[in-house]
């Protein structure tokens, strides 16, 4: 997959981002409402696994860098996964180094990413979780038009803690395509 906004790229992961994906894979304040932050090490083996060619299959994961077309640097990285193939519903995820939030970077690269799995990959629905407390990432769905559909009692284990999440959706005869 490969995607141009006017400042991104959104690509396939290479073995030679390791150094930017470590960057925010093993940030506490980037992953505080994602996971525990990862080592070197585990950021390596996840991106290894990123690299193998995707086969579209059911809660398969497609990993996809976030680049910024003038640096050449990998900023952040989305996620999809079909949850429902014979439905046609998928899932998405995003993170994004915190040394680049809030320039609309993540907007513009989700708001992509939808666009093209709504019109070039002909899905139905997109969800996507996030812990109740990330207003964040919470806002950025609803930015994107997406409508919360649930409450999720302690749905999120980070270290030895739960928390409280929200799930989100939206139909491709609902997305703005502008």
């Amino acid at each position: 997959m490969y995607i141009e906004t006017p400042r991104l790229i959104i690509r396939c992961m290479k073995l030679s981002d390791l150094a930017d994906s470590f960057e925010h894979r093993g940030c506490a304040d980037v992953n505080k409402f994602i996971a525990v932050p990862l080592t070197f090490e585990q950021t390596q083996i996840r991106l290894e696994n990123a690299v193998q060619p995707w086969n579209g299959n059911e809660n398969e994961k497609l990993g996809l860098a976030i680049e910024l077309k003038k640096e050449k640097k990998l900023v952040g990285e989305l996620m999809f996964k079909y949850t429902n193939l014979a439905s046609s519903i998928g899932e998405v995820g995003y993170r994004l180094n915190n040394k680049y939030q809030r320039n609309g970077y993540a907007f513009e690269a989700v708001h992509a990413l939808f666009r093209h799995l709504f019109q070039e990959m002909n899905l139905h629905k997109l969800t996507a979780l996030c812990l109740a407390d990330n207003s964040a990432s919470w806002g950025l769905m609803e930015k994107l038009g997406m409508n919360k559909e649930g409450f999720l009692r302690e749905h999120f284990r980070i270290s030895e803690c739960w928390f409280d999440g929200f799930t989100y959706g939206i139909l491709s005869k609902e997305f703005n395509f502008q």
